[in-house]
């Protein structure tokens, strides 16, 4: 039994989604602790920022993590995660919108511009180290 979780802990870790919903996090945090250096309705911004960031990717990396129907290609669990994934970010948007007041837009928007980045960075260095075997 330990061991199976074991395997699926190291599977979860060698993920992608895993690496940039990590990076994200600490991308989050760096991002809040410096704007609470300035303000704190802008170190509130980027945790929201980084909420509605982060915990859509949590639901991609659960989605993709689920074992493939023999015969299946997988399709569907890939679409079915990106559209969940969407749903979930326009969902968090309207909630941060309607209920975070005060809410620094400048920060939110640039933190979540940030984080999406986030994904490119991780994908180039995964990249890169591939090259480099």
């Amino acid at each position: 039994m330990k061991a199976k979780a074991a395997n699926r802990l190291g599977n979860l870790t060698k993920s992608p989604i895993f690496q940039i919903v990590a990076a994200q996090f600490f991308a989050t945090l760096l991002a809040s602790a410096l704007c609470l250096v300035f303000d704190r309705v802008a170190a509130i911004s980027a945790v929201m920022a980084g909420i509605t960031c982060i915990v859509p990717g949590c639901y991609t990396l659960v989605v993709s993590l689920r074992p493939v129907i023999k015969g299946d290609p997988g399709l569907s669990q890939v679409l079915r995660g990106e559209v969940g994934k969407f749903a979930l970010t326009i969902a968090l948007f309207a909630l941060v919108f309607v209920f975070v007041k005060p809410l620094n837009v400048l920060v939110f928007f640039g933190t979540f511009v940030g984080l999406q980045l986030c994904v490119a960075v991780i994908l180039w260095y995964g990249s890169r180290r591939l090259l480099k075997r």
